[in-house]
């Protein structure tokens, strides 16, 4: 890996032994500042995808003193999912009833 110094004249040192000297000007250039960018943001979002397994946590995302908003948000899946279920319950049981079976 190198750093371009001045790509008119195609000069790169090495910033591993900081050797200055005159670039190959076949090899592609690429700009290390946007690729590390990304990857900063894929690892934030890995860090809030496991954080997000620990219910006590905060998303990357989001605004201060939300607290326990994955518990929260737990509580209400889980009580709209046995709602759900429920219902699928009631009706199944009136159509078995409704048909005569019961």
């Amino acid at each position: 890996m190198y750093v371009i110094l001045d790509p008119d004249v195609n000069v790169a040192i090495d910033p591993a032994s900081g050797i200055a000297a005159e670039m190959d000007p076949r090899t592609p250039i690429a700009n290390i500042a946007e690729l590390s960018e990304g990857i900063e943001e894929i690892e934030r979002a890995a860090i809030d995808l496991v954080d997000s397994l620990n219910p006590a946590t905060v998303p990357y995302p989001s605004y201060p003193n939300r607290e326990g908003i994955y518990l929260n948000l737990g509580k209400v899946s889980n009580a709209v999912i046995g709602f759900i279920l429920g219902l699928a319950a009631v009706a199944i049981l009136l159509i078995v009833i409704l048909a005569g079976g019961l």
